[in-house]
């Protein structure tokens, strides 16, 4: 019961979240790549190079990665663990600003 519970304290913390809200997304934007561009025979390096060279397509990028937080919200919604998902809200919006500011070309 005691390790339950230290594990569960572990797991509640807002940089926990925040750390899981940063990687998740990078996560699924390499998701991306790897179902969209590897076919094409398009490297990583040529990736990052046409996202850095069109950057209105970046926006689209990061709100795609961003889909991959749902199971994690999903999941730390269902076990009450409301600080750890406080934390990665936080890494969700900062994405989010991120986003709209390469699509309003303020980057």
């Amino acid at each position: 019961m005691v390790k339950h519970y230290i594990c569960t304290m572990i797991r509640n913390n807002a940089a926990f979240g925040f750390l899981l809200g940063v990687i998740v997304p990078l996560l699924g934007i390499l998701l991306l790549f790897v179902i969209k561009y590897m076919p094409q025979n398009v490297s990583l390096t040529d990736f990052i190079y046409l996202l850095k060279t069109n950057k209105p397509n970046i926006s689209k990028v990061i709100s795609l990665g961003l889909i991959a937080c749902i199971p994690l919200i999903t999941y730390y919604k269902n076990r009450k663990l409301y600080l750890t998902l406080r934390g990665i809200f936080i890494a969700i919006i900062l994405y989010a600003l991120l986003a709209v500011a390469y699509k309003f070309h303020l980057l």
